[in-house]
């Protein structure tokens, strides 16, 4: 069963856009990173679409969703200011082939508690990674 991580696409910087972050959408350049990571999943197994609650990692995999008729479940512990250890447990705690999107900072740490605890994280595109289901033993040894 696989697991595949996402980290939000292209929004621009910060301070560009004059409304609040949460609602900085993608650029032209993020919405086909979007459109490429559909591509790029086409034909894996995914049963649930997990993001951040903040609009730019909802854009991000919007195009999956909308292909596979899947929902997006927001989930707050996938936020920009999320705890690793939290994202952890909801990681671990996936039932199915389910995919994750949230912010760079976060993915990034998941990777890297990941590959810590000897597990093997695979690139797929720009903005997705992919491991094997992650058993709780691997939070706990965070």
């Amino acid at each position: 069963m696989g697991i595949y991580l996402v980290r939000e696409a292209d929004a621009g910087g910060r301070f560009s856009w004059p409304g609040p972050d949460r609602l900085r959408p993608l650029t032209g350049v993020g919405w086909q990173q979007a459109q490429e990571l559909a591509d790029r999943l086409d034909g894996a197994r995914i049963a649930r679409i997990v993001s951040s609650p903040w609009l730019r990692c909802q854009q991000t995999v919007l195009p999956l969703a909308e292909a596979r008729q899947l929902s997006i479940d927001a989930e707050a512990g996938l936020g920009q200011i999320a705890s690793v250890d939290r994202a952890m447990r909801i990681v671990a705690e996936a039932v199915g082939p389910t995919l994750f999107c949230s912010h760079p900072e976060l993915i990034y740490a998941i990777i890297e508690r990941l590959r810590a605890s000897g597990r093997r994280v695979r690139p797929l595109c720009g903005v997705a990674w992919t491991t094997a289901h992650v058993q709780a033993e691997v939070v706990a040894a965070g």
